[in-house]
C-alpha cells in the first residue's frame, strides 16, 4: 500500500497502550515548543491519518493531554495548547 509516510511516535518500540504512547509523543511536541501555547493542534482525523492509528486512539490520547492540563478543547473550535504553570 503506497501513500503518505506515517510519522513515528514510538521509535524506541516501547511497550504499552498505543494511546498512552501517542499522548507521550504529543506531550513532547508541546514541551519542545513545536506546538506553542495557544496554538490549535491538528484535528483528530488529521492526527489519525498522520500517525496511522485509529480515531479512538487519538481521542484517548487527547483526553490524556487534557487530564495532564496540556491542552484545552473548545466545542466546535478545536483543541489548543494550554498555558503551562
Amino acid at each position: 500500500m503506497n501513500g503518505p509516510e506515517r510519522k513515528k511516535y514510538n521509535p524506541d518500540n516501547k511497550t504499552g497502550y498505543e494511546y498512552v504512547l501517542l499522548a507521550d509523543h504529543l506531550a513532547g511536541l508541546i514541551d519542545r515548543g513545536e506546538w506553542p501555547v495557544g496554538s490549535r493542534i491538528p484535528g483528530e482525523r488529521a492526527l489519525s491519518e498522520e500517525y496511522g492509528v485509529a480515531l479512538d486512539t487519538v481521542r484517548k490520547a487527547t483526553k490524556i493531554l487534557r487530564e495532564r492540563g496540556l491542552v484545552q478543547t473548545l466545542k466546535s473550535k478545536g483543541t489548543f495548547v494550554a498555558p503551562q504553570e
